[in-house]
């Protein structure tokens, strides 16, 4: 597909960024209300709007949100691990919230966790709606058992809530896998992405769930040979929460984070973005049940935590579950085989083709480990270990950049994490060994300066032959935690009670070669965020952010040979962002970004451009209808522009964007009862000037794409 050159927006995209920018201008006689945008889609969109949805899955990300908001935390009775997870609190509030329910009772009501030290009003208000008080609150002054009572048979049959959740995607222009032409590989199943879901739960204590998914062009049959059962991902658990001392019992597929994510993180965790403080320091939530679409980053067995004492919590776990991998036999002519070695794990979860059903379930993996966490005082320290073995041997390939990658079939690490709050500072870190000798770790220290100025500082060395298979700790390559050394600054004011600076800087280094990168390199990226908001009914912010680092190219020698070598490249974007509501039924919101990017050996630039207006309109209690026209304009891949998208409940959209076109999109929800919940979404793209789409299998004649997805929410 060749683009054209690009000769700037069009008077259109122009006379669309005026108007959406007037309409950020005063209208008093309207603008008197909140704007309606939920809290979690705040939170979402902060955590995802720049994220790279290849590299990470963040749908438990947006399932997590969703949950504690649909089930919020009761503040008198939820663990320090479980408050954490409110991304306006982070692991120090959390700690602070539960020393003060401990040394001065239960609290009365929500307002009163502004008297926990450090939690401001903006933090309250952030964190209130994943935040609730039981029903029946004991004497204030009592002091809380250290146990939660496990509820009787009779409350949890009686109490019982289900939901069940049935969701058809579906792209209306297809590419050539989808042909019927039986001479090439094509797709071997249907177009569709289905996804059924079935949910019983009981408060937050008892959990039953099932989650089924096909992909788009995997085939929906049964077929225990190839290990597919209707749906191509079948997830599923029986969980126990706070039950007296057990504070955790799943049977099925969970979730382990433990410390800062150096021995196990098998979960999603944030890195770099707007927040440039809070995400940074971690605090495991520890296992947790698994119910979402994501393929690869869970564990298959069973899994408890149990409380030996109010300060000493030990957990337990054993998996045993296949893996995606690609098998080869260096033995025979195609080095494709049934049986032989493991040149590679699975990460796409998709199996749509001959060649991706043979990787799937290629490898079985059977692990156990533990981790051992005491609360001393306000500190908490924790040891978490793992050993895992494999089914066949793991061989990478032999190209110099996989000199120091996992092989063999045995892997095992152990690792020591802590974190002490001590006034305004918290102190953070995790440091973990190989079986080989191997150490890797990260430290830091969160600084509250005062009730609005927050700041942290982070360092990270992941030698290049440390290797943590399930870690995922911080990182430029966030959650690959090997050959990377870096230094971390994050910033967070409030200078006026209305505006917001936020910034970091991020200085890394490679000590081995990566995949393209020939030799060592290193790189830096920093942030500039200012956001205002004015009144209650608008906000706005302008965002500058900028990344320079090595890359690889090849120069000519003097006999005009080919030599690998590096060049530096540099990605720099400007963003102009505005949100107003005109009334509690209709908020706009626009958007205008600029992109740049520019190798060292070449003699011009790439550039590019996004523009859009939102509308969100409600004009009755039980319909919402969300809607965006966007224009884009850029010179290549390299300067493309992504842009966060609403979706239906659960799930996320950040299409990536180059070429020049159009997209729009309208998503609308139904509620006609307080148990049903109706949602559809028409999404189309069109491309200027090409006359294909895509490549490879996805490639779709002509030059726009449509999609449309339909979801039934059921809840009794």
């Amino acid at each position: 597909m060749v683009m054209p050159p690009p000769s700037g927006p069009p008077l259109r995209v122009v006379l669309l960024l005026v108007a959406g920018l007037l309409s950020l201008g005063p209208h008093a006689a309207f603008a008197q209300v909140e704007p309606d945008t939920s809290t979690v889609e705040k939170d979402v969109e902060r955590s995802l709007e720049d994220l790279d949805a290849e590299d990470v899955d963040p749908t438990p990300l947006v399932e997590l949100l969703e949950e504690l908001a649909a089930n919020p935390l009761d503040v008198n009775t939820a663990s320090a691990e479980d408050l954490a997870l409110i991304p306006a609190l982070g692991p120090a509030l959390a700690l602070a919230i539960v020393r003060h329910r401990q040394t001065s009772g239960l609290f009365g009501s929500l307002p009163e966790l502004q008297r926990v030290p450090g939690i401001t009003e903006a933090i309250y208000q952030a964190a209130r709606p994943y935040l609730t008080i039981g029903a029946s609150l004991p004497a204030r002054e009592q002091r809380p058992s250290p146990y939660p009572p496990a509820p009787s048979l009779r409350d949890i049959f009686s109490g019982l809530r289900f939901e069940a959740i049935q969701r058809v995607t579906r792209r209306l222009d297809l590419g050539r896998g989808f042909d019927d032409d039986t001479t090439r590989t094509t797709y071997l199943g249907s177009p569709e992405r289905l996804y059924t879901r079935l949910q019983a739960r009981y408060r937050r204590q008892v959990s039953l769930n099932l989650t089924l998914e096909k992909d788009p062009g995997e085939v929906f049959e049964w077929n225990p040979d190839t290990r597919t059962y209707g749906y191509d991902h079948i997830a599923g658990h029986v969980a126990l929460a706070d039950f007296g001392r057990l504070e955790r019992l799943i049977v099925g597929d969970f979730e382990a984070a433990f410390g800062q994510g150096v021995v196990l993180w098998r979960s999603f965790a944030q890195g770099k973005g707007r927040d440039t403080v809070r995400p940074l320091t971690r605090f495991g939530a520890g296992l947790r049940p698994y119910g979402s679409t994501e393929e690869n980053r869970f564990f298959r067995g069973l899994a408890a935590t149990v409380r030996l004492t109010p300060d000493v919590a030990l957990s337990g776990f054993a998996s045993r579950r296949r893996l995606d991998a690609t098998l080869f036999d260096p033995d025979t002519t195609t080095g494709l085989t049934e049986t032989g070695l493991v040149s590679s794990f699975g990460t796409t979860g998709l199996h749509r083709t001959p060649t991706e059903l043979a990787r799937k379930d290629a490898l079985l993996e059977t692990l156990v480990g533990g981790d051992l966490t005491l609360t001393l005082g306000p500190a908490r320290v924790g040891v978490t270990g793992y050993h895992a073995t494999f089914d066949r041997t793991i061989v990478p390939g032999d190209a110099p950049y996989q000199r120091f990658a996992f092989r063999g079939d045995e892997a095992a690490m152990i690792g020591i994490n802590g974190l002490l709050p001590a006034g305004a500072l918290t102190l953070f870190g995790e440091v973990a060994r190989d079986p080989d000798g191997d150490v890797g770790g990260l430290g830091g220290v969160n600084a509250r300066f005062h009730r609005d100025a927050e700041a942290v500082i982070l360092a990270r060395v992941f030698p290049r032959d440390f290797t943590s298979l399930h870690g995922f700790a911080f990182g430029e390559r966030n959650g690959r935690t090997q050959n990377e050394t870096g230094y971390y600054l994050g910033l967070r004011v409030r200078p006026y009670p209305r505006w917001t600076v936020s910034a970091f800087v991020d200085q890394y280094r490679f000590p081995w070669l990566r995949f393209g990168v020939p030799m060592p390199s290193s790189g830096y990226e920093a942030l500039l965020l200012v956001e205002h908001r004015p009144r209650s009914w608008l906000s706005w912010y302008v965002q500058a952010r900028t990344e320079t680092r090595d890359t690889g190219t090849e120069v000519l020698d003097a006999g005009d040979r080919p030599l690998d070598a590096l060049t530096r490249q540099t990605r720099q974007s400007l963003r102009l962002h505005g949100d107003y509501a005109f009334s509690r039924t209709l908020r706009l919101r626009a958007r205008l970004e600029l992109v740049r990017h520019r190798k060292a050996d070449r003699p011009t630039s790439d550039h590019g451009v996004l523009l859009f207006q939102d509308v969100r309109w409600l004009p009755r209690s039980w319909l919402q209808l969300d809607a965006r026209l966007a224009f884009f304009d850029t010179d290549s891949f390299d300067a493309r522009v992504f842009a966060y998208e609403n979706d239906l409940l659960y799930t996320f959209s950040v299409p990536a964007f180059s070429g020049r076109g159009q997209r729009a999109y309208v998503l609308l929800r139904l509620q006609p009862g307080r148990t049903l919940t109706v949602q559809a979404k028409y999404a189309v793209t069109r491309f200027e000037d090409v006359t294909s789409v895509g490549s490879g299998l996805d490639e779709t004649p002509g030059n726009r794409l449509r999609e449309i997805r339909l979801q039934i929410r059921w809840r009794l």
